[in-house]
């Protein structure tokens, strides 16, 4: 039976039972892969995301000249032959991120440093979100850059030059922008600091520190770094479990009857963490067990089990850059919660593989939520059923074509969802590992629908 087939189940009848691990985290992904370059040597990476975008972003740094090799014998393990940055070769092919922002993005930065012209594309999805926030950035540091078709995004192509650092202070706090600066700033002359708005994933840095890439925290949410002199050593890393992937499983755990999960060695970055800190703050029945430290970042198993009906809550602006993914299936949460759940200051949402916010509310609406438009996020009356019985569109974006599977064991009537291939862009076993959590019956087919 198809996951897409499976609406008009009731709560208590789709009970979640299980522990697993969802696959290695995107963002820790990206950056072990690019930052393989600072390297000389052989860099060994373990639980690396099978996620297509992660996949984008090996062939793309393939075609710079690194060696990239999957172990047969252990899924998720890779090994990386670096020639260092000086080592990088102009790629002879397109650089191709697919669906991936963080690929066009964070390599923007490591390629504007080096004496070659790289040309960056993607997919339609990619070729309509905003590049100008990093590329003029670059530019101001010396890199040349040129766009293909329309101004401001993909395709493009970055022309490396002798670059020389500057003080940035972003308006939105962006991971992907900062890493861009930060790789373009260790190949500048002087230094370049960058400073955000507010607090953001630091996996970066992390992994700066990680691997012995010398920067420094000059302030709150500061950071200076010089040209690398040094030549680095390959170092090893070990990804830990994505929490925007368990992030679904969470949501679903805290909202449906009876049930209980654990989502095993699951990444709890303090820049990650609005899912954690939402689902507590609305009363779900949350744990971190065996809270530990892999490869500089914090990780624990987290087990969430039903506690009765959630309570509404207000999720701030200040908030929004600590998981903006996991917004979509956070608002499931507010659909059924006992009170009000409000989202503000999320006018990021527009910009991502779809205008999210729109999409969003548009698809509450059509399975029964009451939901109320706001420019820089949504208001929601929750209530304890929600109808369903209406289309649920995706755009080809995989996290709302995921979210769509939640709702479909949450509605009372079914609820056709647009597309179910997307999430093979960041969890292509998904399906798999939902079906997990099912009882028997229902995982065999046999449950009345």
């Amino acid at each position: 039976m198809a996951l897409s087939d499976w609406s008009g189940l009731t709560m208590t009848e789709t009970s979640l039972h299980g522990s697993f691990a969802v696959p290695g985290d995107k963002s820790i992904s990206h950056r072990a892969l690019i930052f393989s370059a600072l390297c000389q040597g052989k860099v060994t990476i373990t639980g690396l995301s099978p996620a297509e975008d992660c996949q984008s972003t090996a062939q793309c740094m393939r075609e710079l000249g690194l060696t990239i090799t999957r172990d047969e014998n252990e899924a998720g393990r890779y090994t990386v032959d670096s020639p260092g940055l000086q080592g990088l070769k102009a790629p002879a092919k397109l650089l191709d991120a697919g669906n991936s922002g963080t690929t066009i993005r964070v390599m923007s930065g490591l390629v504007a440093g080096r004496p070659f012209t790289s040309h960056f594309d993607g997919d339609a999805s990619l070729r309509k979100r905003p590049m100008s926030r990093v590329l003029d950035l670059l530019a101001q540091m010396g890199a040349s850059v040129k766009f293909d078709e329309k101004q401001g995004c993909a395709p493009f192509s970055i022309t490396g030059t002798k670059l020389t650092g500057r003080e940035f202070n972003l308006s939105v706090a962006s991971a992907q922008v900062q890493t861009a600066l930060l790789l373009a700033g260790l190949q500048a002359e002087g230094s370049t600091s960058v400073t955000l708005p507010e607090v953001a994933r630091d996996h970066t840095l992390r992994m700066f520190k990680h691997m012995g890439v010398p920067f420094e925290e000059f302030a709150p949410n500061s950071i200076r770094v010089t040209k690398l002199e040094k030549v680095l050593n390959g170092f090893t890393i070990a990804v830990p479990a994505d929490i925007s992937s368990a992030a679904f499983f969470m949501v679903a755990a805290a909202c449906i009857r009876g049930s209980d999960v654990t989502l095993k060695n699951c990444g709890i970055n303090p820049g990650r963490t609005l899912v954690i800190d939402v689902l507590k703050r609305m009363g779900a029945h949350l744990e971190l067990v065996d809270a530990r430290e892999v490869s500089g970042e914090p990780v624990a198993d987290i087990r969430v089990r039903y506690n009765g009906r959630l309570k509404g809550t207000t999720i701030g602006g200040g908030e929004v850059a600590s998981g903006v993914d996991e917004i979509p299936i956070l608002s499931i949460a507010g659909a059924l919660c006992d009170g009000v759940f409000t989202v503000e200051g999320a006018e990021e949402l527009r910009h991502k593989e779809s205008d999210r916010l729109s999409l969003i509310t548009n698809n509450l609406r059509q399975i029964g939520a009451a939901v109320e438009n706001r420019e820089d996020g949504f208001v929601l009356t929750g209530q304890e059923k929600l109808p369903g019985g209406g289309a649920w569109a995706t755009h080809l974006d995989h996290r709302m074509a995921m979210t769509g599977l939640i709702v479909n064991l949450i509605c009372e009537k079914p609820t056709q969802i647009e597309e179910t291939e997307s999430p093979k862009i960041s969890y292509p076993t998904f399906q798999q590992d939902l079906q997990s959590l099912l009882p028997p019956a229902v995982r065999q087919g046999t449950h009345p629908v």
